[in-house]
């Protein structure tokens, strides 16, 4: 005898479906804040886009904000239109519109294929390798996520699916609990006790005669160095800076974390 299928039955392919469009809505999503929202927050940690950007054009000899600007600005639009037309398609999902979610989808994906051969571009051009595997990755992804969600489309078509099994969906939804609890935990337990170290002086150390090593901290920034330079100040009268200098790039852990500087000094007469 068939068993007739409930209408709030969890069906896998509808749900990799939504899996799909919430990830690209929420992955453009974040990147659209982390342009408006830069640098170390409470619970955030953005970049500065702006100064990304400027550094990478002036190595090429184009010092001018305008063109960074500019490149900025085209890279804000296509995410925004990506994170539109995904969320859209997000709702015609939900609203059962297959195939005009399908068609937001489909924009969708081509302003995100846009983006990332935008960014590899840019990053042949500026030699940066690293961001180069990361944007052609995230290329294919893109492309392989929309083949799946058409395809599951095409194989969902008058099909009612098999539901899964109720031990099954809350077996997934006591663990991801768990998981979601341990990493919120985590998190804020981190910007508890770490959180004040972004924007606290650094003590230098001695390492040799007149010399002394200022190691910043995870994610610190201009407020770390002037504060440490001034705590050095108060902790040294006697002594005048005469030069600082910072560690080669290739020496560094990261890219913009982990920054070491040389205070070299003389004693006052």
């Amino acid at each position: 005898m068939d068993t007739p299928h409930s209408s709030n039955s969890v069906i896998p392919h509808q749900l990799v479906r939504y899996a799909i469009l919430m990830f690209w809505s929420i992955f453009w999503l974040f990147n659209l804040l982390d342009k408006v929202i830069g640098g170390a927050h409470f619970l955030w940690v953005g970049r500065d886009r702006f100064a990304q950007f400027q550094k990478y054009f002036a190595s090429t000899g184009l010092d001018s904000p305008h063109i960074a600007n500019a490149a900025l600005a085209v890279a804000g639009a296509l995410e925004a239109f990506a994170f539109v037309f995904f969320a859209g398609a997000l709702i015609f999902e939900i609203q059962k519109s297959r195939e005009t979610a399908r068609r937001w989808c489909f924009i969708g994906t081509l302003l995100t294929l846009a983006t990332f051969t935008f960014f590899s571009l840019g990053d042949h051009w500026f030699g940066d390798r690293f961001e180069l595997l990361e944007h052609t990755l995230f290329w294919f992804i893109s492309l392989a996520s929309y083949l799946v969600f058409t395809h599951l489309n095409e194989t969902d078509q008058g099909e009612a699916g098999e539901a899964w099994p109720r031990r099954q969906v809350t077996t997934a939804a006591v663990v991801s609990t768990v998981l979601v609890i341990a990493t919120s935990t985590a998190i804020f337990q981190h910007n508890t006790t770490d959180f004040q170290l972004r924007s606290a002086p650094v003590t230098a150390e001695e390492v040799g005669e007149n010399i002394y090593k200022v190691a910043f901290p995870f994610l610190g920034g201009s407020t770390v160095f002037e504060r440490s330079l001034a705590q050095f100040k108060e902790n040294h009268p006697r002594k005048t800076i005469q030069h600082i200098y910072t560690v080669p790039k290739p020496l560094r852990l990261k890219k913009a974390d982990a920054l070491i500087f040389y205070i070299m000094t003389e004693d006052q007469p």
